[in-house]
């Protein structure tokens, strides 16, 4: 024990006893290691975590990566990130699993101190390593690897990296004296005649780096090739992830295997090709497996995957065989089970009586409820035996083809049912290159729904988007400078399915700036906008004819068709459906704000049917433009209505900016000094509003919160969380927009729960936002909405709604404090003044309202159709999709004669 700690402790007996009695009821032999993994990594700092991207792999994780490598008893195994030494001591496990089956004695629990075979204790003095340069976690290490039964700790402080400094370190004596015995066993480990530390002859590395954080010493980077641009010059700065691909790969042994957790954007990002060229160059991948999103919660939310390579190797002589080959088999798996929930606590296994019990496995230990493996025969077989079967099927030289092999041989009925549950594919290298010219690897790009999307659309006549456009651009790069008046400046938030919305509010430029843009992207008439940027849907609508000039942002991308190949209103139409969003997520780039790249969208697949059948989805759009049109203009009526009544109808807010109150008046009536809120205008609005009242509730005026585990997306089958983004410009609530819970956040939060004609007003950032939720879903609202229960008697939801809208978010604005992001406090919201409206007066708005609603639902209903016959067409035929939609026209009442 003394070498895990290099300070000296002197404890008198009286402070021994005490520090016995606090830890004698502590079990660490036999414990389950998910529960000792959380006490260590307690023990790190915050600062590893998170400046240095230094996060603990899950068990399951680790257990998965070391089933697909299969590590052997004669095989050298290192960990160059070793962190709490999690791949370590599970490949000691697996190892000894081998040696105890071998000499026919019962595999029990491996992490204690029951006597093993020497065998055992050979592997692992001889054969494991670990190196990591945080002290702290090699001490944690260390101590976890003495109480798995290791007794010899070959766990070295080095900076595996910057390896030209590990002479000057391994001489300092204090370092000796702990970590003496395991360099000299480490050295010994280097090829014949190196000169130095870079090349080592293991036979497999595992490893999670920290995926934060770059190098900048130029000492250091100039020892890579990865760090080299490709003019030769070496970069300023280089992602410690990067530089460990390299380090690791000079790890091993011609023939050796890796298994390495990197971020997502080393798989999929244009800018890292030349990472995966060099990968390929030097190995064959064999597997990457998509890890869950909350994998590495509550640390990060960072998206990652396992990479699994061995390096290519003709001599059998030097290390195991893996010829170079042109073109071979990659296993791609995405990991469908999460693990843990997105709080990032664990989710386990529960038994299958509907009792609701969790599943013990044979030490008595919850089991994490992931896809990665099968446990111990008590849960379903996962990733790792599909690949395992893979891995047999390849002749991989790490899995014995034997029939007399634990494993047996390749069982190909076994290996089609797997890989039909799982979200796992088997494709070529030089697929992937047809796939994707950047060599794209991130197995959520090889989901098997995109060939299956691809397969169905190319049973038709079809071309790629670039042959059917003239062009395909977008807009400015450039936050343009923003003017009160001018030429409209259109974003994504425009941009809705298969409409324009010019209703939600869009800044302006200045002519010359327009004109500037306009020269490299001009929207017009019968052209195409297709949302690029941000999270959700890559709606795409067509530019309505007689349109204000506009220029648009990046955000948005602009293509305009060849009229002669397709029908644009069709176009839009199909890359609404599921066809044409499931190929352009697949092209997304980036977690936090996924934009799609323009050549990306240039090499979608669209395809291309009879011209009368264009021309009906056309027909389509277009009467569904038409009633969106009069929806709007009911809408309008009802607003026009209710100022009318109100005498605010045409009303203009004065231009005198002075009054004079009183300190009773002003002060000690609202307790406010500041001049914009005595603003003249404000007590006018309220003169107009001739008979008022102030309380029209029910229930008390509620805000909500955002609790911890918020799903973010639409799921049918939860509860829902309300957000401002979800309110419509006509009081409702686009219910696709909404975000889902658990059940159990539900229960905990039923006091901010919202009911069936509650009104929900945003209280911050655009103050007076308003929707009146009509959805026959439970649900929960933020703490940037308050409700509204309305005494029906007084006041309709609906026109309170209106009210606010129209007339109550001025009132509101007067009453918000806060400079930065201003708000309206519960305390003030129930100072707004509600009109004393005659249920005759309500009942006239109402039916405007009604209008407005019915006409608005009936487009969506139109726009519908129009997507599912697209979609019905690529399924089936034109004939088929063309009589389903005629039915369906039919049965609205609509005619596009």
């Amino acid at each position: 024990m003394k070498k895990l700690c290099k300070r000296s402790i002197s404890l008198t007996p009286s402070h021994l006893s005490v520090c016995v009695s606090s830890l004698e009821n502590v079990k660490l032999f036999n414990s389950n290691l998910d529960v000792i993994d959380e006490a260590f990594e307690y023990l790190i700092n915050q600062s590893s975590k998170g400046e240095k991207g230094q996060f603990f792999t899950p068990r399951y994780v680790i257990d998965m990566c070391v089933k697909m490598l299969n590590p052997q008893e004669d095989e050298y195994m290192i960990d160059s990130a070793a962190g709490s030494s999690g791949f370590p001591v599970h490949t000691i496990f697996h190892v000894w699993r081998q040696i105890l089956e071998d000499e026919g004695l019962e595999v029990s629990h491996l992490f204690s101190l029951e006597e093993k075979p020497p065998r055992c204790k050979e592997y692992v003095e001889e054969k494991v390593f670990a190196i990591d340069f945080d002290e702290k976690a090699v001490r944690v290490a260390r101590t976890l690897n003495l109480i798995a039964g290791d007794g010899q700790t070959n766990v070295l402080h080095l900076n595996t990296l910057d390896y030209e400094l590990w002479d000057e370190v391994t001489q300092q004596e204090e370092w000796l004296s702990v970590y003496f015995n395991g360099f000299n066993r480490l050295k010994k480990l280097r090829p014949k005649g190196s000169p130095d530390y870079r090349e080592f002859q293991f036979d497999i590395l595992m490893a999670n780096p920290p995926f934060a954080g770059d190098i900048k010493e130029p000492r250091m980077i100039a020892r890579y090739d990865l760090a080299k641009k490709p003019n030769g010059k070496w970069e300023t700065k280089v992602g410690r992830d990067i530089l460990f691909i390299e380090r690791n790969l000079d790890f091993l042994k011609p023939g050796g295997r890796m298994a390495i957790v990197l971020p997502q954007g080393r798989f999929n990002n244009s800018s890292d090709k030349n990472i995966r060229d060099f990968i390929a160059e030097r190995c064959r991948i064999l597997a990457v497996v998509g890890l869950h999103s909350n994998t590495f919660k509550p640390h990060t939310g960072t998206k990652t995957s396992v990479l699994l390579v061995q390096k290519w190797n003709d001599d059998p002589k030097i290390g195991a065989l893996c010829p170079h080959q042109d073109d071979y088999n990659i296993f791609f798996a995405t990991m469908q089970k999460s693990g843990k929930d997105n709080s990032g606590e664990k989710v386990y296994v529960k038994v299958s009586d509907d009792s609701g019990d969790l599943l013990l496995d044979k030490h008595n230990h919850w089991i994490v409820d992931h896809d990665l493996f099968n446990h111990d025969g008590l849960t379903e077989d996962g990733i790792a035996e599909a690949f395992i079967e893979f891995a047999k099927k390849e002749n991989l030289s790490f899995f014995d083809l034997s029939p007399l092999s634990k494993g047996g041989a390749f069982d190909a009925v076994k290996y089609q049912q797997l890989m039909d549950r799982l979200e796992a594919v088997e494709l070529t290298f030089n697929q992937i290159i047809e796939e994707d010219k950047n060599l794209r690897i991130d197995s959520e790009f090889m989901k098997k729904e995109y060939f299956i999307v691809n397969s169905k659309i190319k049973k038709h006549n079809c071309n790629l988007l670039c042959n059917l456009a003239n062009k395909v651009s977008d807009g400015t790069h450039f936050t343009p400078i923003y003017t009160e008046i001018g030429v409209p400046f259109l974003s994504a938030l425009n941009v809705k399915e298969n409409y324009l919305d010019i209703k939600t509010s869009y800044q302006f430029i200045s002519v010359n700036e327009h004109k500037f843009l306009y020269k490299r992207c001009n929207p017009e008439s019968n052209d195409i906008l297709l949302r690029k940027v941000g999270v959700g849907a890559r709606w795409a609508c067509v530019v309505p004819e007689n349109i204000f000039e506009f220029s648009i942002f990046v955000s948005v991308a602009l293509i305009k068709c060849k009229r002669s190949k397709i029908n644009p209103y069709f176009l839009s139409t199909f890359i609404n459906t599921f066809y044409g969003q499931k190929q352009l997520i697949r092209f997304n780039k980036g977690i936090s704000q996924p934009d799609l790249h323009l050549e990306e969208i240039r090499k979608l697949i669209v395809p291309q049917f009879d011209y009368n059948f264009e021309n009906l989805i056309e027909k389509i759009v277009r009467y569904s433009q038409n009633l969106r049109e009069v929806s709007t203009s009911k809408y309008q009526q009802a607003e026009d209505s209710l100022l009318t009544e109100l005498g605010l109808k045409d009303w203009q807010p004065t231009e005198e900016s002075i009054a004079v109150k009183s300190f009773s008046e002003s002060f000690l009536s609202s307790g406010r000094l500041d001049a914009e809120y005595y603003q003249p205008k404000y007590d006018e609005i309220e003169k107009q509003v001739k008979s008022y009242i102030r309380d029209v509730l029910i229930k008390d005026i509620k805000n909500g919160t955002t609790p911890e585990g918020v799903i973010q997306e639409f799921m049918s089958n939860k509860p829902k969380f309300v957000r401002v983004e979800a309110f419509n410009q006509s009081l409702e609530i686009d219910e696709e927009k909404l975000y889902s819970i658990e059940h159990k956040t539900l229960i905990k939060y039923k006091s901010i729960s919202v009911d069936r004609d509650d009104v929900l007003v945003s209280m911050t950032g655009t103050i007076g936002n308003v929707a009146v939720y009509l959805i026959d879903a439970l649900a929960i609202i933020n703490q940037n909405i308050v409700k509204l229960t309305c005494n029906q008697s007084i006041i309709n939801p609906y026109i309170l709604a209106l009210y606010i809208k129209s007339v109550g978010r001025s009132l509101l604005i007067r009453q918000q404090t806060g400079n930065v992001q201003p708000y309206v406090n519960i305390t003030n919201f129930q100072k707004l003044i509600i009109p004393l409206l005659t249920q005759e007066i309500q009942s006239r708005i109402l039916t405007y309202l009604e209008e407005a609603s019915h006409q608005r639902n009936k487009s969506k209903q139109l726009l519908e159709i129009a997507k599912i016959g697209v979609e019905k067409a690529i399924e089936t035929d034109e004939e088929t999709a063309t009589a389903w939609i005629n039915q369906q026209l039919e049965s609205l009442g609509v005619n596009l004669i």
